[in-house]
Order: C-alpha cells, then sequence, then structure tokens
C-alpha cells in the first residue's frame, strides 16, 4: 500500500527559432544537448541580505535529527534570479533536452561549496549514529522528505540549494535535490521521469525490487515513505501508470541492499488493512447476531457467541495496531522490519 503523492504539475512549452520556453505547472520540465541546448545556469550575485541558516529537525530510525548547514548567500540570490529557461537551435528531442536541463540544474558549479558543506553535516549524523550504506542512504532520503511539499502555481523547477534554503518544494525540486546528494556520496541513482502524470520520482539500484524494468527501485520524494514503495495514485486521484524517462545522474555504483524488507513492510500493511476490513465485516455481523440473541433473552446463544465476538475484537486490534507502526514509522525501515 503506498502513500500517496502530492498534487502534480503539468509541463508547457512554446518553440521559437531559437527558443524553448520550459515551464512546469508543479511537476514536469525541461532538458537539452550540448552544442545546440543551452540550459539554465547561476551566476552568483552579490547581496547585502542577510541568509538564514535553515534548520530542518526530523524523525530517523528511534532518534530525532537536527540539521542545519550554511549556505552562501551570492549562490542562493543567484539561482533565485536565474532565467529557467531552455534554449535550442535545431531539432532536439524532448526528452534529451529535458535530460540534459535536469542534470545542469542539478550539477551546476556554482552550488559545489553547497553540497560540500550538506554532505559534511550528512556524514557527521552518520558517523555519529553509526548507520551502514542503507541507513545512510535512508538518512538522506527522509531528510529530503522532510522538506516541505509546495506548489505555487505556474513555478518552474528549482536548483536543489533553492529548495534547501527555501525549506520547500514541489516533486521535482525534491527530487533534483536528493539525486544530486545521493550521487555525490556514490549511490548508483537517477531521476524517473513520469512525463503524461507530470510528476517525478528518484530511482536507486537495490536487487530484488525493480521497478518497470528501469534498473531501479522507486524512491517518492514528496512524503514519508520507504525506500522501494513506488507511488500507485498521486493525491489527485491520478494513477501512475506510465514508464518514466529514466535519468541517470553522476555515475555511482553503490546500492541499496535493503528494498526487500520495506517490500515486505509494505506487503503487511496492505494484507493488515485488509484483515481489518474483514473482521470489521464479521464483528459488525456477530453485533447484530448477539443484539438479537439479547432481545429474544436467548441466554444460551448469547453467551456462547460473545467470547467469539471479544476473540476478534482483540484480532482486529492486533492488525490495527501493526497497520498503524508500519504506516507511523516509515522514517525506520529497520526498526519496523524487527517490530513486525
Amino acid at each position: 500500500m503506498s502513500l500517496l503523492s502530492p498534487p502534480y504539475r503539468f509541463l508547457h512549452y512554446a518553440a521559437g527559432i531559437l527558443l524553448i520556453l520550459a515551464i512546469a505547472i508543479g511537476c514536469a520540465n525541461l532538458i537539452l544537448n550540448q552544442d545546440t541546448v543551452i540550459p539554465p545556469h547561476i551566476e552568483p550575485q552579490k547581496t547585502e541580505i542577510s541568509l538564514p541558516v535553515p534548520v530542518y529537525s526530523f524523525p530517523f530510525e528511534q532518534v530525532r535529527i537536527t540539521l542545519s548547514s550554511p549556505v552562501d548567500p551570492s549562490v542562493y540570490s543567484g539561482a533565485k534570479a536565474a532565467d529557467k529557461a531552455t534554449r535550442i537551435n535545431g531539432d532536439v528531442p524532448e526528452d534529451v533536452w529535458l535530460q540534459r536541463t535536469y542534470l545542469a540544474m542539478i550539477q551546476d558549479p556554482a552550488q559545489d561549496p553547497f553540497y560540500t558543506a550538506l554532505i559534511h553535516t550528512l556524514r557527521s549524523i552518520r558517523d555519529d549514529q553509526e548507520l551502514g550504506d542503507d541507513e545512510y542512504l535512508e538518512l538522506i532520503t527522509v531528510f529530503v522528505q522532510s522538506v516541505r511539499y509546495e506548489t505555487i502555481g505556474e513555478n518552474p523547477p528549482k536548483f536543489p540549494i533553492e529548495t534547501y534554503v527555501d525549506a520547500s518544494g514541489d516533486c521535482d525540486d525534491k527530487s533534483l535535490l536528493l539525486a544530486g546528494i545521493l550521487s555525490r556520496e556514490g549511490y548508483n541513482v537517477s531521476l524517473l521521469s513520469f512525463a503524461p502524470e507530470s510528476h517525478m520520482a528518484v530511482g536507486v539500484v537495490c536487487p530484488g525490487g525493480e521497478y518497470k524494468k528501469t534498473g531501479y527501485v522507486f524512491i517518492e520524494t514528496t512524503n514519508l515513505s520507504l525506500v522501494g514503495i513506488p507511488t500507485d495514485t498521486l493525491r489527485a486521484g491520478v494513477p501512475l501508470q506510465s514508464d518514466p524517462q529514466v535519468i541517470r545522474v553522476g555515475n555511482g555504483t553503490k546500492s541499496f541492499g535493503s528494498c526487500k524488507e520495506a517490500l515486505y513492510l509494505d506487503s503487511v500493511l496492505v494484507s493488515s488493512e485488509t484483515k481489518v476490513v474483514d473482521l470489521t465485516a464479521r464483528i459488525d455481523a456477530l453485533k447484530i447476531e448477539l443484539d438479537g440473541y439479547y432481545r429474544e433473552r436467548d441466554a444460551k446463544n448469547y453467551n456462547e457467541r460473545v467470547p467469539v465476538y471479544n476473540d476478534l475484537q482483540k484480532t482486529r486490534l492486533l492488525y490495527a495496531e501493526i497497520h498503524n507502526y508500519i504506516l507511523d514509522h516509515q522514517y525506520d525501515r529497520k526498526g519496523t522490519y524487527q517490530y513486525v
């Protein structure tokens, strides 16, 4: 049972002789060809405005993480002011200019100090908590998932540094940030871009959990969800059915090895909900039966059925507790697996 993702955005673009302007409404976007495509880029701008250092606080496993990392105001100002248009000459396929635009926004060299400082902070948390590679990937994922989801009208995608400082973003904003961090930490990671539904997620290599023959498992960035559990339906009720464009980010080789545990937890989540629904129907039917015995003063049948009724109630409560625990601990795959 997958969590629902927030509202999605649609892609609109107008092509001229020398210009294609890509505008994302919620969650779809741009990209380019090296000789014929000019993507958005950051020109740092001097500013006298002080930039508050964002502070993030979120649960992870058995602790609460507090995370903060400084950002150069001039780079952030440059990213904020950047022209988010992709310019091309010639007939460049959409998937090509989309791919190159996203990669350019993730890898813009002006953001290197931002990534370095943020990753230094994340590594310090990793070392303090003695996390392995799988748990470290989950820590980074939960951090990005904890960034507030927000989409306002017709807004283009953000550079990762913007999403971090703004402490908000939608599916492509948050996916660019997550993919940028994971790729720099050596993970084999890709963007998963769903153009028909205007949605974006992140993929990471994990044996045994491949999503739609992409070679990657699914990571939803818009809300707390376990690594490897795909989104079935967007919050607006739109099913996520298309095959995504896979956009490799970086050349990392590290994989995630715990997707089978995540898939097991998801199966228990689904089955426990099914059990609760089934038991509720049986309990309701038995309650009607007991009420009938009570009105008829049939003490024998009433007393015989009460223990059955109580046992069904206890069993339903058990499955409900399991279901709710998994649902409420999407930030703790390791501890939840041990609990179940």
